[in-house]
């Protein structure tokens, strides 16, 4: 179902968000008690957009295969963490998500088509953590996407509405911060609307923790900055 629309806080999307906690996120924090905290790895990760034939915005989604280690079966956007050859400092994330965009998709987004939209760090339990920064893009003119990444059963552009109706059916399996991204962009006209708001937008830190209550678990979302 629709969003709640564009926020100008990147945080103002999880008012009401209740995704589930997976088995596996209940087990990280039952047997990680007392365990230091792996360090998250800096990491980019690029909603490709372009704008639907009929109305509404499209995603291009990567189906990871179920053997990956981390977040295996899942829909996700491209990206990745970032390594020696982005740099180094606050250009880094942006480097690295250009060139995960490039050698995921094939696309070749020019230095200026990022647009900040969303950061979230992994749970502190999971053996595996990223500290990652969402950004934004258009699908440059001209330019097609190809699944050339490894990692993925198959890739395709989607209807954000549709995305989030195939997770309401169990057919699509989603992390929160993919669910999250998704629920803004689906409640956008167009591209346009987005890559705006997106300029002027407050993105704070998210970190997960998952916890549990009275009759199950449930996340909480701290913001960190």
């Amino acid at each position: 179902m629709p969003g709640q629309g564009v926020a100008t806080r990147s945080t103002d999307v999880l008012a009401g968000f209740a995704p589930p906690v997976p088995p596996a996120a209940q087990r990280a924090v039952l047997e990680g008690a007392g365990v230091r905290p792996v360090e998250p790895r800096p990491s980019a990760s690029v909603v490709l957009l372009r704008d639907a034939p009929t109305s509404g915005v499209e995603v291009y989604l990567l189906h990871r295969h179920a053997r990956m280690p981390f977040a295996p079966s899942v829909a996700v956007f491209p990206g990745g963490g970032v390594d020696a050859v982005d740099g180094s400092g606050a250009d880094a994330v942006r480097a690295c998500a250009r060139r995960e965009t490039a050698e995921e998709t094939t696309v070749v987004l020019p230095g200026g088509a990022l647009v900040r939209w969303a950061r979230w760090i992994t749970p502190a339990r999971e053996p595996r953590r990223y500290d990652t920064t969402f950004y934004l893009a258009r699908l440059p003119q001209g330019q097609e996407a190809h699944d050339v990444s490894g990692e993925t059963e198959h890739a395709a552009w989607v209807l954000a509405a549709d995305a989030l109706a195939g997770r309401e059916a169990g057919r699509l399996a989603l992390m929160p911060p993919t669910w999250s991204i998704l629920l803004e962009v689906a409640a956008a006209p167009d591209v346009a609307t987005l890559l705006a708001a997106g300029r002027d937008r407050r993105v704070e830190t998210v970190l997960p923790r998952a916890e549990r209550t009275g009759d199950g678990w449930r996340f909480v979302y701290e913001v960190v900055a």
